[in-house]
This record gives structure tokens, sequence and C-alpha cells, in this order.
């Protein structure tokens, strides 16, 4: 009898302790991914009107987004870094191609962003930095080196 009694016990704590952790990451990953997406959203629209700034050459504009990606962008990434130093005043004549620059550097953040909630919200074991680095270095890895700069 004490023996049920106990297992019982056991049993139900352990339960208990399972549906806690199972509705904690369930808020968590319903969170974390509903600023990731209000972020890629901003991160869209302002994107948007970098490019009119860099096509229409507007350097109060351009230092204005510049502020303003500075702020939502990861200052310890060098390729965020790379974004930001990116919105400047084209040369003369070279307008679509720092805007397309621009662009193609904004979707790699996007679609970086967007595989690493991916990642993050699959199995517990993706929830470990170490092993979601890992895959993702193996499963996705983004073409950033077109725009590397040299030193």
């Amino acid at each position: 009898m004490g023996i049920l009694l106990t297992s019982t016990v056991i049993a139900a704590i352990v339960a208990a302790a399972v549906a806690f952790w199972t509705a904690q990451r369930k808020i968590s990953i319903e969170n974390i991914t509903q600023d990731r997406r209000a972020w890629r959203e901003k991160i869209r629209n302002n994107a948007l009107s970098v490019h009119d700034a860099l096509i229409s050459r507007d350097e109060k504009s351009l230092n204005k987004h510049r502020a303003e990606f500075a702020a939502l962008l990861n200052p310890n990434d060098i390729d965020d870094r790379e974004i930001i130093g990116s919105i400047k005043l084209p040369v003369d004549g070279r307008e679509n191609e720092y805007a397309d620059e621009f662009s193609e550097r904004i979707a790699l953040l996007l679609k970086h962003d967007w595989e690493r909630v991916k990642l993050e919200a699959g199995p517990f074991f993706m929830r470990i930095k170490g092993v979601r680095q890992l895959l993702s270095k193996i499963i996705y890895q983004p073409n950033r080196e077109k725009y590397k700069r040299a030193p």
C-alpha cells in the first residue's frame, strides 16, 4: 500500500513538473515569436524607407535611418554593423547599386532571423545554444561573404 501511494505521489509530482515546463515553454515561444515578428516588420518598413532615401540621395533621411538601424541591430555583430555602414550617401550614378546591396543585406538578415526562430521553436535540444549554433551552421549558412569588406 505504501509503495503504491509513494509511486502515485512521485508520478503526480513529475506530471505537474512536466505540465509546468510545457506551459512555460509555450508562453516563452509565443512571446519571443511575436516580438521577433514585430521586429522583422519594423526592419522591413525601415528598409523600404532607406531604399527610397538611397535612390533619391536624401542625406538627412539616410542619417536618420542609420540611427534607427543602429538602435534595432546588434552592435556586436559584424554583419549588422555592415548593414548600418551601407546606409550612406551613394556616389553619383551608383544609387541603384547601393540600394541593391542594402536590400540584399536586409534580406539575408531577415532570412537568418527566421531560421533562428524555427530552430528555437523546435524540440527541447534545439534550445541548447551550442546545439542550435552547430545545427544552424550545418543547415543554414547565409551567403554574406559577398559583401565583406577588406580590413
